[in-house]
């Protein structure tokens, strides 16, 4: 099985969330550990990139979704990996 890079990893780890495959619990007491171990890699794979998923997925996902209940976090997610990816989509076309 080929290595993930940085992005594919983080992408999957989200989609997971998304899709019940990972639980509430899970996402909050991992998020910030794998994105910190996969910060250096994404950021040498695309570094304008690696700050856009920090600040849609870290910061405004992540750090945004304390308090909230596990539908609404979901929601919130879900939307922040859609700006993510429009941001992605605009910075490549």
């Amino acid at each position: 099985m080929p290595k993930k890079n940085g992005f594919q990893f983080m992408i999957a780890f989200v989609q997971d969330y998304l899709d019940g495959k990972t639980d509430r619990l899970s996402w909050d007491l991992d998020f910030s550990h794998y994105f910190m171990q996969q910060y250096p890699k994404m950021e040498r794979e695309n570094s304008e990139m690696a700050e856009c998923f920090n600040f849609y997925l870290a910061e405004q996902g992540f750090d945004e979704g304390v308090g909230l209940n596990d539908d609404e976090h979901k929601k919130l997610i879900r939307e922040q990996l859609m700006l993510f990816y429009d941001a992605y989509r605009d910075g490549t076309s």
